[in-house]
């Protein structure tokens, strides 16, 4: 069944649709953004897990006592470590980088967004005047 939609004038829904709907889309698109670079990265999941060792990589004391072997172990299970941690804050700092950039980007594009029916009023007027001069 049709829906009779309430009259509206042109300028008045491009308006309506800029302002609010358009909006509305591109600020759930920029927070998805966001949560997904947040998610990629695993920033959270990084942190709690900084000083774990890399990839499980570690060695069992076993039964008995050598003290060779255990400098050993105490060795790769401390440099095992150390690698998680250092490669874990790479990531994590690529990783705020990347959240910086996005936002600051999204913050930039909603910026232009709402002032763009302006700029583009302002050369349409510039080109008339540029125009006329000639």
């Amino acid at each position: 069944m049709w829906q009779v939609k309430e009259k509206r004038g042109i300028f008045s829904a491009w308006v309506s649709w800029h302002y609010f709907n358009a909006l509305g889309e591109i600020y759930a698109r920029w927070r998805d953004l966001l949560l997904f670079n947040l998610n990629y990265f695993s920033i959270p999941f990084l942190l709690r897990t900084l000083f774990a060792p890399w990839r499980k990589y570690r060695l069992s004391y076993g039964k008995g006592f050598d003290i060779g072997r255990a400098a050993e172990i105490l060795v790769f299970n401390a440099f095992s470590r150390v690698t998680g941690m250092i490669l874990r804050i790479l990531v994590i700092f690529f990783g705020i980088i990347s959240q910086t950039l996005f936002f600051l980007g999204g913050a930039i594009f909603v910026a232009v967004w709402i002032i763009l029916p302006l700029l583009t009023v302002w050369g349409l007027l510039t080109s008339l005047q540029w125009l006329i001069s000639i």
